[in-house]
Order: structure tokens, then C-alpha cells, then sequence
């Protein structure tokens, strides 16, 4: 139906009989409902007049609203036009006999009119008579023409929703037809794959024994599926099998009722006409009602990707497709280059990898891991987009491989794009490159090797691979006050890490620590026997000492000065402190108790000036968890903010340890206390301060910024923070 068309047939104007109808549509009526009696005083006798006419196969139907009429308008609110023949319809909203907008919406949902109301309202309950005035001949007109059930306008609704239900369901059809031709290449599941799922892709091998007073003999391996001679066994005790070295857990065969794997995930690759299908299975045994021998599983496809010959990739999921019935459905936001990194490795079935060496994959290594560093889909990908990975397997050079695959980024900072001879591709030259394979490096040496040739020396390969392994760069030690070798900073670390047992990544955090402490402390940090003590933790301990030493009131006393508004927070706290029998709640009453706990506990609270500014701009207050009994012995520092969210909780050396889980549910009752104790002026302050905490969470987030020392070192601040955010009920 063309719009020019429509708007050329010739219009329906009211005629005078309904005119002089809605002039007198006032009248009280009287309705009796099917179970009780009732009187109601209606003010109108019709919500709607209609009128219809042909014109070839189009069928116009016109709607007048009688209050309209009244007032002298004769054009109709909604001209609404059907195809008998085509089965399209459309409607055109008027107003004072203007056009405004088109619809193509049913009748029961054109702009919010009350066609909705008086179409599905109780004005269609038994005994109540009809609300719409239409010409008799014309509701049957439209019942004949339509061929619906009902007459008028409910014929017309009827009409429309099938013809609704006609177009979707055409719609529907069109758009799996492409899927079913797809779906038509997939070939049937190998034999030899189920097989290979119930022994290789579980991932949870059991040891099963008859128990007996004396010790059993033998057992049976789910892995290897047979028996094997066994000593000692305990049920739920894990160990080896002696044949296929499998690792196993041993279950006694009477109590295995209730014993089933978890859910796990196998995938095969198979040729089909154009291109490859990467399909990937679910799985799962159990072993109620059976023996351990033939355990009862299921099998069934989750997922197929097709990869193309023409670069096309496209991914299906086994899914409810319309909430109408369960098939693969295209996965239309699948984006490869997107969602490759996210993809989980799994277990893939090797025996057919022969098939695609007739594909576009046919110089693929994928046969040659023993395990992918990502999915088989993202590999296949990677590996025809990148082709240093497949030079890289092919050498045996798996981790540079990986690291390429892993950390795009990265690697594009290293190594040269396009560059089709692999040892310039990596920037160095002939026997670096076999000092750098023979190492088994990846990215993180290759940087370490090209700087080596860039300041035309040799180092250790002993220290690339042990700065590599604690990712640092050459900007690592730039917090060194004297220019110093890497050569002799790898000796030094590696005597600290004798003496003290931490790994490298940790004594450099603790050397930083300690180097902006003795600095502070107005030492010489220039002067070897400061820079570089023969204990880096006993030299670190000291002057920790040494500041502390008269030096609290000192430091209060600036931060004062600094931020003046602090002290005059504080007081304002005590109303929020809280105990019970084991543990408190107390609050600082001036910045020298904040100064003290930073010492005591060895966290940044006292030395970080965003915890005194979010003080001064009430975004969050500094509250002292201590032991009842023990109000002055610091145990836990908290931040937390005007609503009684907990954004951090830090013990000795900015940590958390288990003793604090015991004290979790405590904190939860506080919080509750605290909310009953905020004033409205302070419960807007949470909110702003809940906007606050968001915002920098996510500046932080981007900017990348990581923890430099403790337990978390290396993890994003930002995702530190969040896991630590303790939120109030």
C-alpha cells in the first residue's frame, strides 16, 4: 500500500445520524455483572462511532470519537487501511482533519487512544452491551471481507493479530532457512569422539575399590578403564594411577550413589563443504543407579563456529530461539576479534586433525601443542592473521607464541609487524635470537634482549630470565639515587632473596619503601652503605623505627597546617562508635591518632593526602577496628564513607588477613547502627560520595594503575579496591 494512494481514496466524513448520536451520548445505565449486582452511572452511551468503506482491494476503516463529533469535527481521529488481498495495514492518525503521523501498530495500540480501554476493558463482561456504534451492515461487511470470527472492529483486531502472527511467523521462517543451509553442512559426530570425551576431556579421573577389612588390591581407573593394582587406599584420598599416570581421586564402590563429574567441555574440528566447524561439547557422568564400570552420561552440542574459506566466521548456539523451540541459533554480536581473549581453552580432539589440512588451515600448528594458550576458534584465527605464530611453533619457541597470541599490545611495541624473516621480525640479531629460543623466553625476554643490543653489552642469561619472570622493565630501578648495573642489582637481589625469602618483585618494593623513608629521615641516600644495606628488611625495620621517634607529634603537627579542617571533622565521629563483646569500633579524635596507626599498623593512611582531603570534603572518615579489651592496641583501619559503606579495611603492612573474617559479621551490625545514626544532611553526603568513589574507580581503571607492593602487588588498584568495598545494608 503506497501512502500517495491512500491519502487520494475518497474520505469518510460522520454522518448527520451520528452527529445527532453523539450530541445525546449522555445517559445513565444500569449493569448488571454475572456474579454480583451492581448499579454504575456511565456518562456516555458510545466511546467510539465507525464507518467503513472498499475501494478496490483496500478496505477503509474510519474511527470517529463521539465527544469530537459533538464539537463538529465530521473527519475521523483514525483512518485505518487493510489489504484484503496482501494483508499488510496501516493507520492514519488525524487531527481536526489533518493528517499528523502514520502507524502501523494493531488497532488495541494506536497512540495511547482508548481503542486499548474499550477493546479489552470490562466493557466486554457478560451483560454489559456494546460501548462502539457501527452500522449493522457494515460490521458484517467487515466480518465477510476479513473473513474473521467477530464483526467490526473486533473482526478487524481479530484480522490484524493473524495477520500479525502470518508475518512473524514468515519472518521467523526466512531468517532460519539461512541458518538451516548452514546448520546442512555440519557432518555427522565421529565415532571415536564420544569415546575420546568419556576418557580424555573430563578432567575428573576416579580410582574406584571394593572396600574390604583387608587392604584392597586393585582398582579400577575411569581414566585408563581398567584395573590396576592399588595399596593403600582411602576413600576421597587422592593419588596416581600406576598405568596411565593419570592424576585420580579413590572412592570406595559402596559410596558412590550420589558421584557425578562436573560439567566439562571438549571440542573437535571437522572439514565441511567451504571452509571448517568448530564444535564444542558438554558433558557430564554419574554413577546413581549403575556400577562403576558403565557410568551413565550425557553428550550434547553447545556450539558450532564455522570458519570459512572466504574470511566469513560465524558462530551458532544451542539456545531457545523465540522462547518457541530449542535449535543452534546465529549468535549476530559475535565478534572474533572481540570475544577471542575471553574464550576459555578447552580440550580438543587431535584424531581428525588431517581433515583440515585440506582447508585454508592446512599449514596450521595446532596440532603441534600439547595445550592452546586460548580457544580453538581464536587460534585458527590468530594464527592466519598473524603468520609469526605459526614460524614460532614450527622452531618449538611455544611461549613467544603464546605471549604473541595473549598480549597483542605488548608484542606490537617489540616486534616488527609484516617483517617476513622472524629474526629481524624480533629486533635482534642472529645469536641472541638462539640464546633467547634456548632460554625459552617470550615477550618479556625478547624486551630484555633487544635493550642488551641496544646498549652493546652481554648479560646473564640467568638475570633475563629472573627480571622477565618478575616483569620488570627498564624503568624498574629508576628509584635508585646512583646509576647502578643491571648486572649488580640482579646480585643484589638475589642475596636479599636469600636472606629473606621473598621474591624479587617483593624486596624491590621494600627497597623503594625503604629508600623514601631514609630520604625523609634526612639520611644520605647517596652513599652505597644507605642505598644498598647488607639487609634490606633489617635496614627497612630500623628506619621505620627512627621516624617513629618523636617524629609522630612532629607530623601531626604539619598535616595540621596542611589540612586544617580535619580536627574540626573529627569530634563529630564519636557518635559512631560501637562495641560489642570481642570487638570495637572507636574513631580518631585528633590527626595525631591517624599519625599512629599509619606508624603502628606500617600502612600509607598518614602519609597519602587523599584520605585527609576526602576528609575535609566529607566524601569519607577514618574509623579504628581494635579488639574489646584492647581499645588501644591498632589492629585494622578503615575507611568508610558518610553512608557507612566500608571502601578499604588495612592491617600491619597495608594487609588483610584471616582473623579478619571473624569480624566481618560485626561489621555488618555496625553498619546497621550507623545508618539509624545519620542525619539527612549526611545521608546526601553518601550519595555524593557513592558518585565520588565510582568515578575514581573507573580513572583508575583506565589509567591502569596497579598495587606496587604487599600481597596484592602487580593487581590492578582498581579491581583491589572494589573486591575490598564493603557495602552497607
Amino acid at each position: 500500500m503506497q501512502k500517495k494512494e491512500l491519502r487520494a481514496m475518497e474520505r469518510i466524513n460522520a454522518t448527520p445520524e451520528m452527529v445527532r448520536m453523539a450530541k445525546g451520548n449522555s445517559k445513565t445505565m444500569k449493569y448488571k455483572y454475572k456474579y454480583s449486582c451492581s448499579c454504575i452511572e456511565k456518562k456516555t452511551k458510545y466511546d467510539l462511532m465507525v464507518r467503513c468503506r472498499t475501494c478496490g482491494d483496500i478496505l477503509m476503516v474510519c474511527i470517529f470519537l463521539p465527544e469530537k463529533v459533538a464539537a463538529g469535527e465530521l473527519t475521523p481521529s483514525y483512518e485505518i487501511y487493510c489489504d484484503i488481498t496482501g494483508g499488510g495495514y496501516i493507520t492514519r492518525i488525524l487531527k481536526d482533519g489533518k493528517e499528523t503521523r502514520w502507524s502501523r501498530a494493531m488497532i488495541d495500540n494506536i497512540d495511547g487512544m482508548c481503542l486499548y480501554h474499550v477493546l479489552n476493558g470490562g466493557y466486554w463482561y457478560v451483560g454489559i452491551e456494546n460501548r462502539i456504534w457501527q452500522n449493522p451492515v457494515e460490521q458484517k461487511k467487515i466480518k465477510q471481507l476479513l473473513k474473521s470470527q467477530a464483526e467490526g472492529l473486533r473482526g478487524l483486531l481479530e484480522w490484524q493479530r493473524d495477520e500479525r502472527k502470518r508475518r512473524i511467523r514468515e519472518a521467523e521462517e526466512r531468517e532460519q532457512a539461512t541458518w538451516d543451509a548452514d546448520m546442512g553442512l555440519i557432518p555427522e559426530t565421529l565415532p571415536g569422539f564420544r569415546q575420546w570425551m568419556l576418557r580424555e576431556a573430563a578432567g575428573q579421573y576416579f580410582m574406584f575399590y571394593e572396600y574390604s577389612r583387608k587392604t584392597a588390591a586393585e582398582g579400577y581407573c575411569s581414566h585408563c578403564r581398567r584395573m590396576v593394582p592399588i595399596t593403600g587406599p582411602k576413600h576421597n584420598k587422592e593419588g596416581i594411577c600406576p598405568k596411565c599416570k593419570a592424576k585420580v581421586t579413590y572412592k570406595a564402590a559402596g559410596k558412590i550413589s550420589s558421584l557425578a563429574t562436573d560439567e566439562y567441555y571438549g571440542q573437535i574440528i571437522q572439514k565441511i563443504k567451504g571452509g571448517a566447524v568448530v564444535r564444542k561439547y558438554r558433558q557430564r557422568q554419574w554413577y546413581r543407579d549403575t556400577d562403576y564400570i558403565t557410568p551413565k552420561s550425557y553428550l550434547y552440542e553447545t556450539e558450532r563456529v564455522l570458519l570459512m574459506d572466504d574470511g566469513t566466521v560465524k558462530r551458532y548456539y544451542y539456545g531457545l530461539y523465540k522462547n518457541k523451540k530449542r535449535r543452534f541459533i546465529l549468535d549476530k554480536d559475535y565478534r572474533p576479534t572481540a570475544t577471542l581473549h575471553r574464550e576459555i581453552p578447552i580440550k580438543l580432539y587431535k584424531k581428525n586433525l588431517n581433515s583440515i589440512k585440506k582447508t585454508k588451515f592446512a599449514d596450521s600448528t595446532i596440532d603441534l601443542w600439547d595445550k592452546l594458550p586460548c580457544s580453538v576458534t581464536a587460534y585458527l584465527i590468530l594464527e592466519k592473521k598473524n603468520p609469526i605464530i605459526e614460524k614460532l611453533v614450527k622452531i618449538g619457541m611455544f611461549r613467544m607464541a603464546a605471549d604473541v597470541i595473549e598480549m597483542p599490545y605488548s608484542c606490537g611495541r617489540y616486534i616488527t609487524d609484516g617483517e617476513t624473516e622472524l629474526i629481524k621480525a624480533l629486533r635482534i640479531d642472529k645469536a641472541r635470537f638462539h640464546r633467547l629460543k634456548a632460554n625459552g623466553g617470550g615477550i618479556k625476554d625478547l624486551r630484555w634482549y633487544q635493550m642488551e643490543k641496544q646498549e652493546n653489552t652481554i648479560w646473564s642469561d640467568a638475570m633475563i630470565k629472573d627480571f622477565a619472570r618478575e616483569n620488570f622493565s627498564m624503568t624498574t630501578f629508576d628509584f635508585l639515587p646512583v646509576k647502578v648495573s643491571y648486572a649488580k642489582i640482579w646480585n643484589y637481589l638475589r642475596k636479599q632473596a636469600e636472606l629473606s625469602g621473598n621474591r624479587y618483585s617483593t624486596i624491590v618494593y621494600r627497597w623503594v619503601d625503604y629508600l623514601n623513608m631514609a630520604k625523609k629521615a634526612k639520611m644520605d641516600i647517596r652513599n652505597e652503605m644507605i642505598w644498598k644495606p647488607k639487609d634490606l628488611k633489617a635496614a627497612h625495620d630500623g628506619v621505620v623505627m627512627l621516624l617513629q621517634r618523636g617524629e609522630m607529634e612532629k607530623e601531626a603537627k604539619k598535616l595540621e597546617k596542611k589540612w586544617p579542617k580535619v580536627n574540626g571533622q573529627l569530634p563529630k565521629l564519636q557518635k559512631f562508635e560501637y562495641a560489642d563483646k570481642k570487638y570495637c569500633i572507636v574513631a580518631p579524635k585528633n590527626i595525631c591518632d591517624i599519625v599512629k596507626e599509619g606508624r603502628i599498623l606500617q600502612h600509607c593512611v598518614h602519609t597519602c593526602d587523599f584520605y585527609f582531603d576526602r576528609i575535609q570534603k566529607d566524601e569519607s572518615y577514618l574509623f579504628f577496628l581494635r579488639k574489646t579489651g584492647k581499645e588501644d592496641i591498632p589492629w585494622y583501619t578503615l575507611e568508610v564513607e558518610p553512608n557507612g559503606n566500608i571502601r578499604q579495611k588495612r592491617t600491619t603492612g597495608d594487609n588483610q588477613n584471616k582473623d579478619f573474617e571473624d569480624a566481618v559479621r560485626f561489621l555488618k551490625k555496625w553498619q546497621k547502627f550507623f545508618i539509624k545514626q545519620l542525619t539527612d544532611e549526611e545521608k546526601a553526603l553518601g550519595v555524593k560520595a557513592d558518585q565520588a568513589r565510582t568515578a575514581e574507580y573507573a580513572k583508575l581503571r583506565k589509567d591502569g594503575n596497579k598495587v606496587w607492593h604487599g600481597r596484592l602487588a602487580g593487581q590492578l588498584l582498581a579491581d583491589v579496591l572494589e573486591k575490598d568495598f564493603m557495602a552497607a545494608i
